[in-house]
């Protein structure tokens, strides 16, 4: 999504256990921004592929319990 329903920007989150694998394999991300309508349709509204391996810098912090690493996150702007 574009934007929280407070108007506040999104951004995407990387997780330095998953990023660390994929660069090691090579991989890509495939971000998407879109728009739901509903529940179950949206637009989408840009997306681009980008090599694991050239994101911009990441600054890695710590993410609580939720998938035992730490994470980072991307703003929409800076990934495209």
């Amino acid at each position: 999504m574009v934007e929280h329903a407070n108007g506040q920007p999104k951004n995407f989150k990387i997780y330095r256990k998953y990023h660390d694998r994929l660069r090691r394999a090579d991989g890509w991300y495939c971000f998407v921004v879109y728009r739901p309508y509903g529940r179950s349709v949206c637009t989408v509204l840009q997306d681009k592929l980008v090599r694991a391996s050239s994101l911009p810098l990441l600054r890695w912090h710590g993410g609580g319990d939720h998938r035992g690493t730490q994470q980072a996150k991307i703003a929409i702007g800076d990934a495209f």
